[in-house]
């Protein structure tokens, strides 16, 4: 019989979920990076228009360049739930004895020490025992995900690319 601490599993289960989540975030943050060259100035497209200057003649051309970020929707995601279901049967219980009589214990990770309550037992699953009877002990999961508005940063980038668009230059024939 194969057991695993019930804790143990829960936090497995909680730390797949926020490493997913950061995982989505990185490949966010990667799709932004399509959008500027290799010195981080914004990728553009050049388009030519016909010219709305003053005294354009039929024939002359603005050229007009548009940062592209703030030309494709922005999309952003993030997990919005996670159901997790699966077939186990409750095993031993196993006290603990890392902790003090009150179950606290000092944690130092450089400024960020705590102090936490430490389990003071533990209960054993075993996942397997399904596999033993008729059910096959597969482990559900759902998983949905939103979209979400922009961050305030991409916002403001979008925003500030959007300003600087314009012409730059105009042609006329015979130039």
């Amino acid at each position: 019989m194969t057991t695993t601490p019930l804790e143990s599993l829960i936090e497995a289960m909680a730390g797949a979920v926020v490493e997913a989540q950061t995982r989505i975030e990185q490949a966010q943050v990667a799709h932004l990076a399509d959008y500027f060259d290799e010195d981080n100035r914004p990728k553009s497209v050049v388009i030519r228009m016909p010219s709305m200057q003053a005294g354009a003649g039929e024939n002359d051309e603005d050229l007009y360049r548009a940062p592209l970020l703030p030309l494709v929707p922005t999309t952003s995601l993030r997990i919005k739930d996670v159901e997790i279901s699966f077939d186990a049967e409750l095993g031993a219980f196993f006290a603990a004895d890392n902790a003090d009589e009150d179950g606290i214990q000092a944690i130092d990770k450089g400024r960020w020490a705590f102090l936490s309550r430490v389990r003071k037992g533990s209960v054993a699953l075993d996942t397997n025992a399904s596999q033993r009877s008729r059910d096959t002990g597969n482990v559900h999961v759902k998983l949905r995900v939103e979209g979400v508005e922009p961050t305030d940063g991409v916002s403001r980038l979008t925003n500030h690319l959007a300003m600087t668009q314009g012409v730059f230059q105009t042609f006329r024939p015979g130039d």
